[in-house]
């Protein structure tokens, strides 16, 4: 079985970067606590060029069907209702995945 590797992006409204941030930290407890087959789930942040913040989640899954899981939970599916509802996004969120080629994560 394959790992999955995805970075998951969120440009943030301007004014909207500490109410996102809360949402994931929640979703970052859930899958904290339930997802068993998540390898690492690592919430970060960096600045554009422009100042702007974009948050960057990066994931490690054991397999394709745990992703596919994940994305099935209801708290998921609400918190993306959220980032609707309550116009958190400036722009729909990108997810890139990667093919893991050499490295390592810890020693």
């Amino acid at each position: 079985m394959t790992e999955i590797h995805l970075i998951a992006t969120l440009r943030p409204k301007t004014g909207k970067e500490s109410q996102l941030r809360d949402i994931l930290r929640e979703t970052t407890s859930h899958v904290t606590l339930v997802e068993k087959q998540c390898l690492s789930f690592l919430l970060t942040e960096m600045t554009d060029g422009n100042g702007r913040v974009m948050v960057k989640v990066i994931e490690r899954w054991a397999t394709a069907e745990a992703l596919i899981c994940h994305q099935q939970r209801d708290w998921l599916k609400s918190m993306y209702r959220r980032f609707e509802v309550e116009e958190l996004l400036e722009g729909p969120e990108i997810i890139e995945n990667l093919l893991f080629v050499d490295g390592f994560v810890s020693r």
